[in-house]
């Protein structure tokens, strides 16, 4: 058995060894590592380190004040072998909840804004600011020209340069923002519209859309949540005609009462503005009952008015008695009857899968 000399040893383990190969083809197998492995290969060696650093800043979530502080930290300090600053490579930077970033100072939340403003490389961007921090100087200065997604929770009563900086922000980024989501509990005043030409997704009040103008027609997906005092169900949807490409409508009811917006007559206002649509969801954020089980077969009437609907979901309906699963089936094959392209519907926490022309319950 030959033996090998020490040297011969590290020859042969370099060989074999994954660094063997250029920074190209590691940065390509890097990428597919998940954070905990980027993690432990930041501490491997120092080739590995300057390739996986940068991809383990690519996605920030914040969380708490003493997190913040330690990723203004490692922002601030630039590592000698890296080629370009960190924060140039961060893709998606996340704050959900600013109450969660209690403790943190007026510096170091002024140190965050600054330095979210430098991402000039950033696709997502999704803050959170109901009243702890203040964004303001963010919107107001950044010029993200890769922006795609932005998510921004309003204070609940926003002060007008607030809803100045955000609109303007809007504006300034009109060129590459696809996913706009916002939350706000009450409307602001809004001054002229909103034209952003390559939105596909919107989440949001429905008072929004009367201000997005132009940008409705290229709509694909919309989450639209109503919210007291606004219970005007009819213009928002009436936008949407707009939205000839419009594939998912997802409708969320909170706090509202069924007496003032019931999914019948919301229903019955998606058929005649949207029936191209293909996937229709309601919800409420509450245990309130928007219909009754004997409301189920006279929508019938509203079905048929939709000529590419293949999904329809209720999340919460009330049976005026007990009943079986089975009786469910005389109205799915009425539904059938008059909208033929239906293949899944949700009742009562049951999922309705039509399969060879019958249909079969799971969930």
């Amino acid at each position: 058995m030959a033996v090998l000399t020490r040297s011969q040893a590290a020859a042969e383990g370099a060989r074999k060894s994954i660094l063997r190969f250029p920074n190209e083809i590691l940065s390509m197998v890097i990428e597919y590592s998940s954070t905990l492995e980027l993690w432990a290969l930041c501490h491997t060696s120092k080739r590995l380190r300057s390739i996986a650093t940068p991809m383990l800043y690519r996605n920030i979530h914040l969380h708490s004040a003493e997190q913040t502080v330690l990723f203004i930290r490692t922002m601030q300090s630039q590592p000698s072998e890296s080629s370009e600053p960190l924060w140039l490579r961060v893709q998606e930077f996340v704050i959900a909840n600013d109450n969660e970033l209690v403790g943190a100072t007026s510096q170091i939340i002024d140190d965050l804004n600054s330095l979210v403003i430098k991402m000039t490389k950033l696709k997502h961007l999704l803050l959170s600011s109901k009243g702890y921090i203040d964004f303001t100087h963010l919107l107001r200065n950044s010029n993200l020209r890769c922006l795609q997604t932005f998510r921004y929770v309003l204070h609940p009563t926003p002060s007008s340069t607030d809803s100045e900086e955000f609109l303007k922000f809007l504006a300034r980024h009109r060129a590459t923002l696809t996913t706009l989501h916002v939350d706000c509990e009450k409307p602001i005043a809004f001054m002229g519209s909103i034209d952003l030409p390559l939105l596909h997704t919107y989440d949001g009040p429905s008072w929004v859309l009367k201000f997005l103008q132009k940008s409705v027609a290229s709509l694909r997906s919309v989450v639209l949540r109503w919210k007291e005092p606004d219970i005007d169900y009819r213009s928002p949807l009436k936008q949407l005609s707009k939205a000839h490409s419009l594939q998912t409508l997802e409708i969320v009811i909170a706090n509202i009462s069924p007496g003032r917006l019931r999914e019948p007559t919301i229903l019955a206002a998606v058929a005649q503005y949207v029936p191209h649509i293909q996937i229709l969801r309601f919800s409420r954020s509450n245990n309130l009952y928007g219909f009754s089980f004997d409301d189920l077969m006279p929508m019938r009437q509203h079905l048929s008015r939709f000529t590419a609907l293949s999904e329809l979901r209720f999340a919460i309906f009330r049976r005026e008695s007990v009943s079986a699963v089975n009786d469910d089936l005389p109205i799915l094959d009425a539904w059938l009857r008059v909208c033929g392209t239906l293949y899944l519907v949700h009742l009562d926490g049951l999922d309705w899968r039509l399969v060879d022309g019958a249909w079969i319950p799971s969930g």
